[in-house]
């Protein structure tokens, strides 16, 4: 489970912006997962609230946005490749080229004002 991994990492990203930044508490941190990210949001939650437990991220709280895998067909046409198991809606061909999906990112940190 390397999602453990990636919420340490982010928690140490985030206590780097605090001390530059100055920032006393971090009440929301918004993330978006690619569904080919190899992040799986399920578990990303539960380390998430694990490791919040204790420090300064007792708070904290976690928005995933998740970011459908979208192809590109060589008939050019664009579809969601698990709703349509990878297979092209127009042609009915799969060979295509992944645009979408594939992402990670933190998009925002909300910061607790006193």
């Amino acid at each position: 489970m390397h999602e453990l991994g990636v919420v340490l990492e982010i928690f140490d990203l985030i206590e780097q912006i605090m001390k530059e930044q100055n920032l006393k508490k971090v009440s929301c941190v918004t993330v978006e997962v690619g569904e080919l990210s190899g992040i799986l949001p399920d578990y990303f939650k539960e380390c998430w609230n694990a490791a919040r437990l204790s420090g300064i991220f007792d708070k904290t709280e976690l928005e995933l946005i998740t970011i459908p895998a979208v192809a590109r067909c060589t008939c050019t046409a664009e579809y969601e490749m698990t709703k349509n198991n990878r297979i092209c809606p127009i042609c009915h061909k799969t060979d295509y080229e992944i645009i979408k999906g594939r992402e990670f990112n933190v998009l925002s940190i909300k910061v607790e004002t006193e």
